[in-house]
């Protein structure tokens, strides 16, 4: 297995005592790590939380390209059936995260199902072009903005690729696609957390799945927050509206 690019970035579960258990799945060029403060809440609440890293991250770029979203589903798909033993699953997930928690939602009975900041729509229209683009144009690296401006405790869970393989875009239009017709279809409580702020989901997103969630769907505004939002200044807020959506029956 190639090394991971930090000890943070490695899957990891907490053994909760109520019977239920939630799967946390990070996005597209992150890791595990992104939900470390997420699952310490959760499981002090008493629910098991697990965090998968799907194929292809938390070690290099180039572990990466050799994946796609197939292996993505699967990564999740594995976490969710080592928690087959608890009473009810819950789904969540961060950006491309959150469409993969979509797309198995009904294969796997997930009692509920949260989306935070998943992308139907992004601000870069040169992605959509991605299909052509990767013929061109090998890989596109994140600008350096310097250090996040997030709070000194959370910081070192601030970790993810560089950039990305362009060939790897193909996978996230793919899931944006089925994450749209799995929501239309899904009948069970659900959550949508989206930041106006987000630099790089086009806010709209949020408003499409809470419509295509339907009378269930409960939609959350972070008003200062970026994509990142499970590390940024509302993450308490997330967990607030997570727990309190988990929690009902």
């Amino acid at each position: 297995m190639p090394e991971l690019m930090d000890p943070l970035a490695a899957a990891f579960r907490l053994d909760g005592s109520n019977g239920e258990a939630v799967v946390l799945v990070h996005g597209h060029t992150g890791n595990p790590a992104h939900f470390h403060p997420l699952a310490k809440e959760l499981n002090a609440a008493g629910f098991t939380v697990t965090v998968p890293r799907l194929a292809g991250h938390g070690t290099s770029m180039e572990d990466m390209a050799t994946t796609g979203s197939r292996d993505w589903v699967a990564s999740a798909r594995r976490a969710v059936n080592d928690v087959s033993d608890h009473e009810r699953i819950h789904l969540a997930g961060l950006s491309m995260g959150g469409l993969i928690s979509l797309v198995l939602a009904a294969e796997t009975g997930a009692a509920s199902v949260t989306t935070i900041n998943s992308p139907l729509l992004v601000r870069n229209k040169k992605f959509y072009a991605a299909p052509v683009v990767r013929f061109f144009v090998k890989k596109v690296e994140w600008p350096d903005d310097g250090e996040p401006d997030i709070d000194e405790e959370v910081r070192p869970y601030w970790l993810t690729y560089p950039g990305f393989y362009t060939s790897t875009a193909n996978g996230l239009l793919a899931l944006m696609g089925r994450a749209v017709v799995a929501a239309r279809r899904l009948e069970i409580p659900s959550l949508v957390i989206q930041s106006r702020t987000d630099e790089t989901v086009d806010p709209r997103s949020a408003s499409i799945l809470h419509r295509l969630l339907g009378e269930q769907s409960r939609l959350v505004w972070l008003e200062n927050s970026l994509h990142m939002a499970p590390l940024d200044r509302e993450r308490d807020k997330i967990a607030a509206a997570v727990l309190d959506r988990i929690s009902q029956r």
